[in-house]
Parts: C-alpha cells; structure tokens; sequence
C-alpha cells in the first residue's frame, strides 16, 4: 500500500493527461506488487523458521507446465476471440442510451504515440509492461492472493464472482467492463484447471500481446481498438 501510495503521488506531480503520467501510471500497480512481494520474502526469511517460498505462496508449482502451456495458449486465443464480443455488445448498450462509447484513455494515448515523433520509446516501454510486467503482476495479486484467500474462507462462489468483476472494475472503462469481467472468469478456470498460475499468467500476456499487436498495426484507421489488460 505504501508503494502503491507513493506511485500514485508521484504520477500526480506529472502534467495531467501526458505521457509521462500514463507510463507513470502504468508502472504504479505492477511495482507495487513487486515490492510487496520482496518485502514479505525478507519478513519470512528473517522471522520465520520456515521461510514462504513465492513458488508456493502463488501457486507457481513444478509439474505439469505442457499442461500449462497448452490451456495458458488456447485459453488466451479463446479470451481474444470471445472478449471482443462482449466489449461490442457493450457498446451497443451504451449507443442505445445515447452516449457514445469511450475506449481506454491508454489506449487512446498508445495509438498517437505511433505518430509521433520519439514515440518508439514509451511505445517499447508500454509493450514490456502490457505483455510482461502487468500478466505477472496482476495475475500474483487476483488470482494468486484474492480469489485462493476467499475461496478457502468457505467462499469459492464469492471468490470466483468478486474477483473477475473487481479485475473489470480495476481498468476502469465501462465499454470494456463486461470483457474484461469475462476475462476474469476465464483466468480463473484456467488457474483451477491447473492449480498452476503460470497457465493464466500465459493466457493474459497472450491477449495483451494480440492486443497491443492490433493497436500498433490499425491504429491508423482505428483510434481506440484494443481491450488491454
């Protein structure tokens, strides 16, 4: 929380809506948890007889890793092609109210930072963070701590359902709301039909990846595509 705090003040010391707050918002989640994760590593080892091993802590175990690498890719090219759906449905839902659907600011961001001039460089950084940094991350907080955590509460319902829509609400977009809920979901069937984190650790850098591929490419004709992260 500490980490978290102190990344979002500095993004907040940025110009507002620049593209140095947005890498700096980018970054703020994924670094939080990395520093998380050290400082209860060192706690364990300085304090307890039996230090908590991070493989075991997050289900990141030995065996099984064709099994994970098959369902981590099909599971991913099913989330890319199924979650695209729900985002169009969305924003015909949205029309009908009469407002006009809205992508993600990022997004929005990641398509002019194509055209312009020096723009390779957060477009790199971005990619890094979008495939690599934010599926590790995100997937050691949802998926790794919050849904085992309530679910051996006694609520594996409540643990499934809460955590895939926290996971929509954490991007913060009603158009890509009800996919990202959905991908949520489907993160989570991944992980129980592996009992390894790794599988939906693939999944999820998987679509980012096809994401930011078809950002990169089409944003020339299409300003806000993409249902990243």
């Amino acid at each position: 929380m500490i980490a978290l705090g102190l990344g979002g003040a500095v993004a907040g010391l940025l110009e507002d809506g620049s593209v140095q707050q947005m890498a700096a918002n980018v970054a703020v989640m994924p670094l939080a948890i990395f520093v998380s994760i050290v400082s209860w590593m060192v706690i364990s080892t300085k304090f307890y007889d039996s230090p908590v091993r991070v493989t075991e802590a997050f289900g990141l175990k030995q065996g099984k890793m064709g099994r994970c690498l098959l369902l981590g890719f099909v599971g991913g090219g099913t989330i890319v092609i199924i979650a695209p759906i729900f985002s169009i449905l969305t924003g015909m839902v949205i029309q009908a109210f009469g407002e006009a659907p809205k992508g993600q600011e990022l997004v929005t961001v990641i398509a002019e930072q194509t055209q312009a001039e020096g723009g390779i460089v957060f477009l790199i950084f971005f990619a890094f963070m979008a495939v690599i940094v934010a599926p590790i991350g995100e997937e050691i907080l949802f998926r790794g701590i919050l849904y085992p955590a309530i679910k051996q509460n006694g609520y594996p319902k409540v643990a499934a359902v809460g955590t895939a829509v926290l996971f929509g609400l954490f991007h913060v977009n009603l158009l890509t709301f009800v996919a990202l809920t959905f991908v949520g979901f489907a993160l989570i069937y991944i992980y129980e039909h592996t009992d390894n984190l790794l599988a939906p650790i693939i999944a999820h850098a998987f679509f980012n990846g096809v994401n930011v591929s078809m950002i990169l490419v089409t944003s020339k004709y299409f300003p806000e595509p993409g249902l990243i992260w």
